[in-house]
C-alpha cells in the first residue's frame, strides 16, 4: 500500500476520517499487546521439544526453530472453526462420567444384595470386618482416583463410600449397636453422620488434583435436612421445640460449612434451615389460632413459639457474612410473625374488631419505616404490606357494597319515596361496621405516603395522583359510601353527594384543577344515580348538575372541558324541565312539549349568556357541544312524548314537535352567522313537520304541495347559475330537486306498484340524461 492513500488497494475501504483512525489505534494497540504476550509466554514456558522440532546429534535442538518460533500454536483441532456451529447433544467428556454414574449406583445395589443376602449368616465380627471393609476399599479407590486428577471417577467412587456408610449405619441399627433407638433418633444419627462425613470427605479431596467434589457437598446437604427432619419429631420434645431445635441445629451447621468453603452444602443448608423455619412459624400460627385467647396465648405460653420464629428470623439480620438483601428479607420476615402474634388474639373478635387490629397494626409498622435508616427500611416494608392487606380487601368490599347499595336505589325510577331508608349491611356478609370505611381510608393513605417517602418507585407511582384534592375526595366518598350503608334515607345520601359534587366544582372554581373536577363529576353522577328513586331527588340533582355544567362551561378555559360541560349542560337541562313536569303532574306530551321549548330557549339565548358572563371570548367550536346535545335531548325527550300520547293524537304531536324544533333552528341559522349551514337542517325539520301533518289528515298525494315550491326554487337556482356561472349546481339546485323528488320516492316505496312510480322513473331518467348532456353535477345526483 502506498503511503497516504485515501482508500484501501484490495477492499476498496475508506482510509480517511474518524472511524478509520480508531481503527488504525486500535490495530497499533493490538499489535503492542500480542508483542507483550508473546514475550511473557517465552520467558514463563519453557520450549519443549517434540516430534516436528528438528534435533540434532545427541538429542540438542537446532537453533533457529523452535526457541525462535516462540509458543507453538494449539492444534486445529483444537481451535474453534469460525462459521461453524457447535456440536450439540453429548460431548465426549460426558459419556465416561455417564458411565461412571452407573457403574457407581450397580455398585451400591450389589453391596445392598449383598448384604440383604449374607446378613442373617455372618456373625458380629464377620458383619463389622464386611462393613468397614467395603467402606474402607471404596475410601482408599477414591483418594487413588482424586490423586490422579480423575475427577468424575473420584465423584463415583465418592458417592459409593459414602452410600456403604450409610448402609454400615443401618447395619449398625440392625445389629443393635445404637441401643433401642427410635426412627426421628435414628434419621439424627443418620443426618449427622452424613454430614460430617459428606463435608470431611469434601476437605480431603480438596488437597488432591481432583478439587471440590460437588456428589459429597450434596451428601452433606441432605444429611443436614435429615437431622432437622429427625431433631423435628423426637418424641422428647413438643413439635414446636422440635421444629425450633432443628432449625437452629441447622442454620448452625450451615453456618460451619459456609465458613468451610462449601457452597453446594451451604446453599442446601440455607434451603433447608428456611424450610424449618417456615415449618415452625405455620405450625405455630395454627397453635396460635386454635388458642387465640390473651390468656391462652399468653398466660398459658401458647404463643411463645410464634415470638421464637420472629426473633430466629430477626437474629440473621446480624450474621454480617450473609448478603444484605437475605439479612432485609429475614428481617422483614420476623416483623411479619411479630405481627401475626400480635393480632393473633382478635382472630376470633367481631369483623369490626379484627379490622381496627389490623389498622392499628398497619399504623404501627409505618412508624419504622419512616424512621429507620437506609437500607434497612427496605425490609420493614414487608410488615407494612401484610398488615395493609386485610383492611385494604375489606375497604374493597365494603365500598363495592356501597356502589351496589346506590345501583339499586336507583333502580326503583321513581318508584319510592324521598324518606324511603335503605337496607342497613348484612351482618351475615362478615364485614364490619360501615364507619370503618371512611378510618380504613385515612390510614392506608397515610401508609401510602409513608412508602413514597422511602422508596422512590412508589413514589414514581403515586406521585402524580398525590394531590389534595383527590385525597380529600376519597375521604368524602368513603364518608358518603359509610351513609349508604347504615340505612340512612335515600334524600341524605343524594344531599351529601350533591353538596359534596357542588363543593368541589367551586374548588374547581377557585383553582382549576383536572382532579377537583373530576372528583365534583363523580359525586354528582352518584348523586344523580341514587336520585332515581325519586322524582322530587332526581329534579334536585338534575338542578344541581345543570348548576355545576353551567359553571364550568362558562368558567373553563380548556376548549375540551366547554364542550364537555356543554353536552352535560342541554342534558341537565332536559332532564331538569322533565322532571319538573313530572312532579307537577304534567301530561307527558305536554311535558315533552315545554322540554323541548326550554331546549330552544337555551340554544337561542346561550350567545347572549357567553357575552355576558363569560371571561374570555368563545369560539362556535365550544359552543358546538351544547347544541348537538340539545339537538339529540330534544329527539329523546320528542320521542318520550310521542310515547306517552294516545294513538290518536300521536302524529299531531310529532308534527307540533318537528314544527318547534324546525322553527328553533332555523331562528339559530337566522340569528347567528356561523350557523347559516343549520338553516338545511330547520327547513327539513319544518318539511317533515307538514308531512306528517298532512299524512295526519289524509293527504295522500305530496306532488301537489311540493312540486310547485320545487318548481320555484329550480327556476331561482337556474337564474342564479346564469347571473354566477362559477357556482356549484349542488348549490343552486340540489334544494329544488330534492323537494320534487324525495317525497315521491318516499310514496313509492311505500307502494311501488302505482303510476307514480312510472312517472318518477321517467323524470329521474330525463334529469340524470340532461344532466350529462350540460355537465351538471346535481341532476346526476
Amino acid at each position: 500500500m502506498d503511503f497516504g492513500a485515501s482508500s484501501c488497494p484490495s477492499c476498496g475501504l475508506p482510509l480517511e476520517g474518524p472511524v478509520a483512525a480508531r481503527l488504525f489505534t486500535t490495530l497499533a494497540k493490538a499489535d503492542e499487546l500480542l508483542a507483550e504476550l508473546r514475550a511473557a509466554t517465552s520467558v514463563a514456558t519453557p520450549v519443549t521439544a517434540s516430534a516436528a522440532t528438528p534435533v540434532g546429534a545427541g538429542g540438542a535442538t537446532v537453533p533457529g526453530t523452535a526457541a525462535a518460533a516462540g509458543p507453538v500454536p494449539p492444534p486445529a483441532a483444537a481451535r474453534p472453526v469460525e462459521g461453524v456451529a457447535p456440536a450439540r447433544g453429548l460431548s465426549a467428556a460426558s459419556v465416561p462420567k455417564i458411565l461412571l454414574g452407573l457403574g457407581a449406583l450397580c455398585l451400591l445395589v450389589a453391596a445392598l444384595v449383598f448384604l440383604v443376602v449374607t446378613w442373617s449368616v455372618m456373625g458380629v465380627a464377620e458383619r463389622t470386618a464386611t462393613l468397614v471393609g467395603f467402606t474402607t476399599i471404596a475410601g482408599g479407590l477414591t483418594w487413588w482416583v482424586a490423586r490422579r486428577a480423575l475427577r468424575a471417577a473420584a465423584e463415583s467412587l465418592a458417592l459409593v463410600t459414602l452410600g456403604l456408610l450409610a448402609f454400615d449405619v443401618l447395619g449398625a441399627r440392625s445389629s443393635g449397636w445404637l441401643g433401642d433407638i427410635s426412627e426421628s433418633g435414628f434419621l439424627v444419627v443418620l443426618g449427622v453422620v452424613a454430614t460430617a462425613a459428606g463435608a470431611a470427605a469434601t476437605l480431603a479431596v480438596r488437597r488432591t488434583p481432583a478439587r471440590d467434589l460437588v456428589g459429597t457437598q450434596i451428601v452433606a446437604g441432605l444429611g443436614i435436612a435429615a437431622a432437622l427432619a429427625g431433631v423435628a419429631t423426637l418424641e422428647s420434645f413438643a413439635l414446636s421445640a422440635g421444629l425450633v431445635l432443628g432449625t437452629v441445629l441447622a442454620a448452625a451447621a450451615t453456618y460451619l460449612v459456609h465458613l468451610l468453603r462449601l457452597p453446594v452444602t451451604t446453599a442446601l443448608g440455607l434451603a433447608t434451615t428456611s424450610a424449618g423455619w417456615i415449618a415452625l412459624t405455620l405450625t405455630s400460627l395454627e397453635r396460635a389460632l386454635t388458642h387465640p385467647t390473651l390468656g391462652d396465648l399468653w398466660l398459658d405460653l401458647e404463643g411463645w413459639p410464634l415470638l421464637v420464629a420472629a426473633a430466629l428470623a430477626g437474629s440473621v439480620t446480624l450474621v454480617r457474612p450473609l448478603p444484605l438483601t437475605a439479612r432485609l428479607s429475614a428481617l422483614g420476615a420476623g416483623e411479619v410473625v411479630l405481627g401475626l402474634a400480635a393480632l393473633a388474639p382478635a382472630t376470633d373478635e367481631t369483623p369490626t374488631v379484627l379490622a381496627l387490629s389490623f389498622l392499628a397494626a398497619l399504623s404501627v409498622a409505618c412508624v419504622p419505616v419512616w424512621l429507620v435508616p437506609s437500607p434497612w427500611h427496605r425490609g420493614l416494608v414487608a410488615g407494612v404490606a401484610a398488615a395493609g392487606l386485610w383492611p385494604l380487601t375489606v375497604t374493597f368490599e365494603l365500598a363495592t357494597t356501597a356502589v351496589s347499595r346506590a345501583v339499586e336505589a336507583g333502580s326503583a325510577l321513581w318508584s319510592g319515596a324521598a324518606g324511603d331508608r335503605l337496607p342497613p349491611l348484612d351482618a351475615s356478609l362478615g364485614l364490619p361496621a360501615p364507619w370503618v370505611l371512611p378510618l380504613a381510608v385515612v390510614v392506608l393513605g397515610g401508609a401510602v405516603l409513608t412508602l413514597a417517602r422511602r422508596l422512590p418507585a412508589v413514589d414514581r407511582m403515586v406521585g402524580p395522583m398525590a394531590v389534595l384534592p383527590l385525597g380529600v375526595a376519597v375521604l368524602v366518598a368513603s364518608l358518603v359510601a359509610a351513609t349508604l350503608l347504615t340505612g340512612t334515607p335515600v334524600w341524605l345520601v343524594v344531599a351529601l353527594a350533591l353538596f359534596a359534587g357542588l363543593a368541589f366544582t367551586a374548588w374547581w372554581r377557585a383553582q382549576e384543577s383536572p382532579s377537583s373536577l373530576g372528583a365534583a363529576v363523580a359525586f354528582l353522577a352518584g348523586g344523580t344515580v341514587v336520585s332515581l328513586h325519586d322524582e322530587w331527588a332526581t329534579l334536585a340533582a338534575t338542578s344541581a348538575v345543570l348548576l355545576a355544567s353551567v359553571v364550568v362551561h362558562l368558567r373553563a378555559s380548556a376548549r375540551w372541558v366547554r364542550v364537555l360541560a356543554g353536552v352535560t349542560l342541554s342534558a341537565a337541562t332536559a332532564g331538569t324541565a322533565w322532571t319538573a313536569c313530572a312532579t307537577a303532574d304534567v301530561d307527558q306530551a305536554v311535558g315533552a312539549l315545554v322540554s323541548l321549548l326550554v331546549l330552544v330557549a337555551l340554544v337561542l339565548t346561550a350567545p347572549a349568556v357567553d357575552r355576558s358572563w363569560r371571561v374570555d371570548p368563545v369560539d362556535g367550536a365550544a359552543r358546538l357541544g351544547a347544541e348537538l346535545a340539545a339537538l339529540g335531548a330534544a329527539g329523546a325527550v320528542c320521542a318520550a312524548g310521542v310515547s306517552g300520547s294516545t294513538y290518536a293524537l300521536a302524529p299531531t304531536w310529532a308534527a307540533v314537535y318537528l314544527t318547534v324544533a324546525g322553527a328553533g333552528v332555523s331562528a339559530m341559522a337566522l340569528l347567528r352567522p356561523d350557523r347559516r349551514e343549520a338553516g338545511w337542517l330547520g327547513g327539513l325539520l319544518l318539511v317533515l313537520a307538514s308531512w306528517v301533518r298532512l299524512a295526519d289528515v289524509g293527504v295522500h298525494t305530496p306532488e301537489a304541495y311540493t312540486l310547485p315550491a320545487a318548481v320555484a326554487l329550480g327556476v331561482v337556482g337556474v337564474l342564479q347559475l346564469r347571473r354566477s356561472p362559477e357556482m356549484s349546481t349542488m348549490t343552486a339546485l340540489a334544494p329544488a330537486l330534492a323537494l320534487g323528488l324525495v317525497p315521491s320516492l318516499l310514496w313509492v316505496l311505500a307502494d311501488p306498484v302505482a303510476l307514480r312510480s312510472v312517472l318518477l322513473g321517467a323524470a329521474c331518467l330525463v334529469l340524470l340524461v340532461a344532466g350529462v348532456r350540460i355537465g351538471w353535477t346535481a341532476p346526476v345526483v
